[in-house]
């Protein structure tokens, strides 16, 4: 049985497996994940349906000791600027500004993360 690919957010840093689009304003939220948090979340499955550049997602992972949970998922149109509550309208044939997600924003998007939790990281040194 073949694996899945990864999620593109997905980036490992000091062996940990932390998530790009992990949202951190709570005292029990996280931007690492474990295979369960990766498996309950709904980004993955929208990107691949919806596959635009214009959609920005957020997901709030709740870490309680070991286990980590992605409860709450955002999604929103960067280009209507508005909350996506459901995926119906958006797509290639659905919505007529529908652009490509470019891999390279998404790589991006994962080398922005890394640089904040490294400097988040290197604050907690001082």
């Amino acid at each position: 049985m073949e694996q899945p690919s990864p999620c593109p957010y997905r980036y490992v840093y000091k062996g940990r497996t932390f998530c790009a689009i992990a949202i951190r304003d709570r005292r029990y939220t996280t931007s690492e994940v474990v295979p369960g948090a990766c498996a309950s979340c709904k980004a993955r499955p929208m990107l691949e349906e919806v596959g635009c550049a214009h959609l920005n997602l957020g997901v709030e992972v709740d870490q309680y000791g070991g286990s980590h949970e992605v409860n709450i998922f955002y999604a929103s149109c960067e280009k209507l600027v508005e909350r996506i509550a459901s995926p119906e309208h958006c797509g290639e044939d659905r919505c007529p500004h529908w652009e490509p997600v470019s891999e390279n924003e998404i790589e991006k998007l994962r080398e922005k993360a890394m640089e904040d939790l490294r400097h988040r990281e290197a604050m907690q040194a001082d």
